[in-house]
């Protein structure tokens, strides 16, 4: 939502209809223009943008931290409580560092189904979370939560913009498709994105 002032800096006229959902919409049969998706993609005769990978990171607020102490080890997080974002709230916590892998699997004391849920209740010193960089990087930066173990990698997905082949496509449409290209597949985290368009 942040990029969104952006975008309407550059396209005021613009109209936008956005859907948040987990559900993979068929933008052709439904009559969405755009869709961001994260994971493999299936085969189809859609445009794929490959966009920076969905990386996630372990975070909590100063406020717990303060109360509980801040684990220097990923496998102090098993004593830690921590809120889960449903349906995987109770999956492992993969991270690797080297050679080194652990698994580990924090006491999940709240669930919930919604992302931005889970951030505002870190940010109310309510445990430990583990949530995507894209959702939690502006309240590191802010003071709001700290970022536990970066030195250490987590599970991450490919992140991609589809969209319908059209030659005929509508300056609106064009707008926000290299819009999102250039906010989304630029450097994170150091790490360069190699922009790729291919026909799935």
């Amino acid at each position: 939502m942040p990029a969104l002032q952006r975008y309407r800096d550059i396209a005021p006229d613009v109209t936008l209809d956005i859907t948040l959902t987990d559900r993979n919409v068929d933008i052709v049969e439904e009559g969405f223009d755009i869709a961001f998706r994260i994971g493999a993609l299936p085969d189809s005769r859609l445009i794929a943008r490959h966009l920076a990978p969905y990386r996630m990171m372990i975070c909590a607020a100063p406020d717990y931290l303060a109360r509980r102490g801040t684990p220097d080890h990923p496998r102090e997080l098993s004593v830690h409580e921590a809120i889960g974002f449903t349906p995987a709230a109770r999956s492992p916590w993969r991270l690797s560092k080297g050679k080194d892998l652990v698994e580990v699997a924090p006491k999940i004391s709240i669930t919930v189904n919604s992302g931005q849920a889970v951030r505002m209740a870190a940010r109310a010193g309510l445990g430990v979370i583990m949530q995507p960089s894209i959702l939690l990087t502006s309240d590191i930066r802010a003071g709001l939560l700290v970022r536990l173990f970066p030195d250490w990698h987590l599970n991450e997905r490919p992140m991609s913009l589809i969209y319908h082949r059209d030659r005929r496509m509508a300056p609106r449409l064009s707008s926000i498709i290299s819009f999102a290209i250039a906010e989304f597949g630029a450097q994170v985290e150091g790490q360069a994105n190699r922009l790729v368009e291919s026909a799935l």
